[in-house]
């Protein structure tokens, strides 16, 4: 028996899409598109 289970950060996609409203592959062009590149300037950008 294998196991399909999402393991890592993509387990939590579901409810980020959900919480949010809006799907991974929009978030991920914000996060591509934005000049900022230290991982918690980017957290904060995403919540404001």
């Amino acid at each position: 028996m294998t196991d399909n289970a999402v393991k890592g950060p993509a387990s939590y996609f579901p409810s980020i899409e959900k919480k949010y409203g809006r799907p991974i592959a929009e978030w991920k062009g914000l996060v591509r598109s934005s000049p900022l590149t230290k991982h918690m300037e980017l957290v904060g950008w995403l919540k404001s």
